[in-house]
Parts: C-alpha cells; sequence; structure tokens
C-alpha cells in the first residue's frame, strides 16, 4: 500500500492528520485557517482528549474561535519556524514554549497543561488571547 493510498483510508476513518501524516514525501495543501496551534511537547498534548484539550477549548472560545477553525500541531521545538511556514494561518499561537518572532501574527503563551498545574498562569495566558483576538479582527 502506498503512503499516499494509507493517508487516504485513514483520513475516510476520520483519524486525525497529526496522528497518521508522518511522511514528509506527501505533499500537504494549505488551507486557509483562523490560527495555528502549536505545542513543542507531546505531554499531555492539547491535541489528545483530557483535560488539557479542554481548557484550550475553553480558551479558544474566551476569544471567539472553536477548534473548528484551527490547525493543533504537536512538534519538535527546532521544527517550529518550518511548520509555520507549512501553513496558512491568519495567527499562529505556540503554547508552551516562548519564541521571539519579529512578525505580528506569531505569539506564545502557557500550554494548557502548565496552567492547570499552575492557575496563576492564566492572567498571562489571557493577555496574549487578547492580542490573539485583536489581529484576528
Amino acid at each position: 500500500m502506498t503512503p499516499v493510498l494509507r493517508n487516504e483510508y485513514l483520513e475516510a476513518l476520520d483519524i486525525p492528520e497529526f496522528l497518521y501524516n508522518k511522511n514528509e514525501s506527501i505533499p500537504r495543501t494549505k488551507t486557509g485557517v483562523q490560527c495555528l496551534l502549536v505545542e513543542t511537547s507531546p505531554e499531555r498534548s492539547f491535541c489528545e482528549p483530557g483535560d488539557t484539550k479542554n481548557l484550550l477549548a475553553k480558551m479558544l472560545s474566551s476569544i471567539g474561535l472553536s477548534l473548528n477553525n484551527t490547525i493543533s500541531i504537536s512538534i519538535q521545538s527546532g521544527d517550529l519556524e518550518e511548520n509555520i511556514k507549512s501553513h496558512s494561518a491568519r495567527v499562529v499561537l505556540v503554547m508552551g514554549e516562548s519564541i521571539d518572532s519579529m512578525s505580528d501574527n506569531i505569539f506564545s503563551t502557557h500550554h494548557p497543561r502548565d496552567i492547570l498545574k499552575n492557575p496563576a498562569l492564566k492572567r498571562e495566558a489571557w493577555e496574549v488571547l487578547k492580542m490573539v483576538k485583536k489581529c484576528l479582527s
């Protein structure tokens, strides 16, 4: 079975792309989305069901977004710039790693799993989310 055919089967079964599209030789289509959510650590990923994903959904809903108009990816921190360039999102929100960017549409904040561990981080995350909302307006 070819990698492309395998991915078509998995897509038909509603398996999320981040779980199966590991072969970089398969061309990805660029789609316009509101927000690209990036995490750089797979521990308690927001890509998997659970408390972390639930908190992420609440955070997004507070600024008028939902998981449906975002793309969530979990990557290694060294692949950050390459992955950001491969998606055509209006805003990029990196969670869990602080980044310095010259771009007006790239933001970083605390990962939802860290906020669950330390609720005092909510204020800082909220300030970043307000900037994301302003950028999307």
